[in-house]
C-alpha cells in the first residue's frame, strides 16, 4: 500500500482546495521547508510537518489539536484552530496499491467525521476498516494503531524507540504479537488467538487484584486459612454453647427474674430522685420558717416610714404591715407542705411496689442459675452469629477467587496448546533475511552492522522480545535517527520481498539532526527501495546535496510567504 495524493481543501462556504500533493511512486520524497533556522527559532512556523500529521489523522491518529497545538511552547495557533473550524477543513489521503484506490477522508476541526470511500465510520470501525485495507488483518490483535506508528515516526524517536515505538503502557506481550506479525514468524489466527488469550489473561489477573485489594487479603489461600481458623472457633463455640443447653428449660423464669431486677433498678431510682426532692423541699420550709422568724423590724419600720412621707394619708399601720410579710411567708410555706405531701405519697406507692416486686422475685426459686450464666449464653450465641455471616462472605470470596483461578487455569491451557501449535520453523531465516538488509544499510551509514534478534524465550528471561545487537554506546541524536531510519527502511524492503501486505511507504519527522553525510547515504538508499520514504526537511540542510536529485524528489515546497494552509 503506497501514498498517491494528499488532498487538504476547504468544504465551507463552498468546497476549495488548499493543498494538492502528489506523490513520487518510489523512493524519497521531501517536503521542503525554505524558512532558516534563525527565523524558525522566532516562531514562524510555516507548517513542514503539517503534512505527514495530517497523513497521521487519516490514518486514525486521534487529535487534530496537533495541528495547532504547540507541545514545545504549550500553546495554541489560534489563527489555525479557526480557519480549520470556520471552513470546514477536510483532508483527503488516497492509496494505492496494485489492484484498488482507496479514498480516506478526515475534518480537520473538532468533533469532526472519518470516511472511507465517502462512507463514514465510528472511530473503532474507522481502525478496524484501515487494518483490513493496509494489513489484509481481520482478526482483533494486534490492532491498527499499535502497527500504524511503525510507519508513521512523529515524535521525537529515541534509541529505545526504534523497536518500542508504542506508549509506555503497552505490554511485552503486545510487542510480541506485533512483531510476530509484522515478520510473519506465526500465522495470523494463532497469533490472534494468543493475543486474545493473553488480553484475558491479563484481565483475569487485574480481577483477581483488585477483589484482593478491596477486601485487603493477601491470596485464596490466605482465604482458605481464614475459613479454616473460622471453622475451629465454630466448633469450640457450638461445643460451649452445647454445654449451656440445659438452661433453656429455666429461660422463661430467668427472663422474669431479669424484668424484676429491671424493675427493681428503676424503682430505686425514682425513690432516691423523690427523696432528693423531698429533702430540697424541707429545707426550702426550714428556710421560710427561719425568715419569718428572724424578720427585720427595724428595716420594715424605715420602709414604712418612707412610704408614709410620700402618703401622709396613709391608712394602714405599721402591724399591719408586719402581718402581711408574716403572712406571705406562711403562704409560701403552706404552698411548700402540700409539694411535700405529695411527694411523700409517691415515694410511699414507690415503695409498696418495691416491696411486692421484691416479693415476686423471692418466689422465683432458681438458685443455681442467674443471669451472668444466660448473658454467657447471649454472647456465644451472637458470636456464633457473627462467625457465620463472616463465613458466609468468606464463601462467597472464595467461591469468586475459585472461579478466577479455573478461568486462569483454562486459559493457561489454551494458550500452551496455542504455542504448541506454533510451528517456529523458519523464523531463524526469516530474521536473517530482514538482517541482511538492514545490516546492509546500517554498514552504509556508519561502517558499523546493526542485527535484529527475535528472543523466543524472552517472557521466561523477562527480557523485551527483540533487540538489536551492538546499538550500544553513547551515541549522538542524529546516529540513532539514521539507524532507525535504515531499521523501518529495511523491514519494508523486506515486506515488499515476502509479500507481506503492509504500507509501503515511511514517514519521518524531525531529520534535521542527522549529520549531511547520513543524509546523504539516506538518500542515495532510498533510489532503491522499492516504497516510499517521506521527511519533511530544512532546505539549509539539504542545500549540499545534488539539487537535482533533491528537486526530483521534492513534493511540496513551503515558505513563509507560502505556508501550508495558505494563511
Amino acid at each position: 500500500m503506497r501514498i498517491k495524493k494528499l488532498i487538504v481543501r476547504k468544504t465551507k462556504p463552498s468546497e476549495e482546495t488548499i493543498r494538492e500533493i502528489t506523490f513520487n511512486e518510489k523512493g524519497l520524497n521531501l517536503i521542503v521547508d525554505n524558512t532558516s533556522e534563525e527565523v524558525l527559532e522566532s516562531g514562524n512556523s510555516v507548517g513542514k510537518s503539517t503534512a505527514i500529521k495530517i497523513i497521521d489523522l487519516c490514518l486514525g491518529a486521534k487529535s487534530v489539536r496537533e495541528l495547532y497545538y504547540d507541545s514545545d511552547t504549550k500553546s495554541e495557533n489560534v489563527e489555525v484552530r479557526e480557519f480549520l473550524k470556520t471552513y470546514k477543513v477536510q483532508a483527503e489521503l488516497v492509496l494505492i496499491d496494485e489492484k484498488e484506490t482507496y479514498s480516506i477522508k478526515r475534518d480537520l476541526f473538532r468533533n469532526g467525521k472519518k470516511y472511507i470511500a465517502d462512507i463514514p465510520y465510528t472511530e473503532n470501525e474507522f481502525w478496524t476498516e484501515l487494518k483490513k485495507i493496509i494489513f489484509g488483518l481481520e482478526e482483533p490483535c494486534p490492532t491498527f494503531r499499535q502497527l500504524i506508528p511503525k510507519f508513521v515516526r512523529i515524535s521525537n524517536t529515541s534509541e529505545d524507540g526504534m523497536i518500542k515505538f508504542l506508549p509506555s503502557m503497552v505490554s511485552n506481550d503486545n510487542y510480541d504479537t506485533i512483531y510476530c506479525f509484522l515478520f510473519q514468524i506465526y500465522s495470523k489466527i494463532l497469533l490472534s488467538k494468543k493475543s486474545e488469550i493473553r488480553e484475558q489473561l491479563s484481565g483475569c489477573q487485574k480481577s483477581i487484584q483488585t477483589f484482593e485489594k478491596s477486601k485487603s487479603i493477601g491470596s485464596l489461600n490466605v482465604l482458605r486459612q481464614s475459613m479454616e481458623l473460622i471453622d475451629s472457633d465454630l466448633t469450640d463455640l457450638n461445643n460451649k454453647r452445647q454445654e449451656l443447653s440445659y438452661m433453656d428449660m429455666y429461660r422463661n423464669e430467668l427472663d422474669v427474674k431479669r424484668q424484676l431486677t429491671l424493675q427493681i433498678n428503676e424503682l430505686q431510682e425514682r425513690m432516691e430522685i423523690t427523696e432528693f426532692e423531698i429533702n430540697t423541699i424541707k429545707k426550702s420550709i426550714d428556710k421560710l420558717a427561719q425568715e419569718k422568724k428572724d424578720i427585720d423590724l427595724e428595716t420594715l419600720r424605715l420602709i414604712y416610714e418612707e412610704a408614709k412621707s410620700y402618703m401622709p394619708e396613709l391608712q394602714k399601720q405599721f402591724e399591719d404591715v408586719v402581718h402581711f410579710h408574716n403572712a406571705m411567708i406562711q403562704n409560701r410555706i403552706d404552698f411548700i407542705e402540700e409539694q411535700l405531701k405529695s411527694k411523700e405519697t409517691l415515694n410511699a406507692q414507690y415503695s409498696k411496689q418495691l416491696q411486692e416486686i421484691l416479693d415476686e422475685k423471692e418466689k422465683i426459686t432458681i438458685e443455681v442459675l442467674d443471669e451472668g450464666l444466660l448473658d454467657e449464653l447471649n454472647m456465644l450465641n451472637q458470636k456464633i452469629e457473627d462467625l457465620a455471616l463472616k463465613k458466609g462472605e468468606l464463601q462467597k470470596s472464595i467461591a469468586l477467587l475459585e472461579e478466577q483461578e479455573k478461568i486462569k487455569l483454562k486459559l493457561n491451557d489454551e494458550l500452551t496448546e496455542i504455542e504448541k501449535q506454533m510451528s517456529n520453523d523458519g523464523i531463524n531465516d526469516k530474521i536473517k533475511k530482514f538482517n541482511q538488509v538492514f545490516s546492509e544499510y546500517c554498514e552504509k551509514l556508519y561502517g558499523e552492522k546493526y542485527l535484529l534478534a527475535y528472543n523466543e524465550e524472552w517472557k521466561e528471561e523477562k527480557k523485551f522480545p527483540v533487540s538489536i545487537a551492538s546499538l550500544g554506546g553513547n551515541v549522538g541524536t542524529g546516529k540513532k535517527k539514521a539507524v532507525i531510519v535504515a531499521f523501518d527502511l529495511a523491514y519494508m524492503q523486506y515486506s515488499i520481498e515476502l509479500g507481506i501486505k503492509a504500507p509501503q511507504f515511511v514517514i519521518h519527522d524531525k531529520m534535521e539532526n542527522t549529520h549531511i553525510n547520513q543524509l546523504k547515504t539516506i538518500f542515495e538508499i532510498c533510489e532503491k527501495i522499492d516504497g516510499q520514504y517521506i521527511i519533511p526537511i530544512l532546505r539549509e540542510r539539504i542545500d549540499k546535496i545534488n539539487q537535482e536529485y533533491i528537486e526530483k524528489a521534492k513534493i511540496l515546497e513551503l515558505s513563509t510567504t507560502d505556508k501550508f494552509f495558505c494563511i
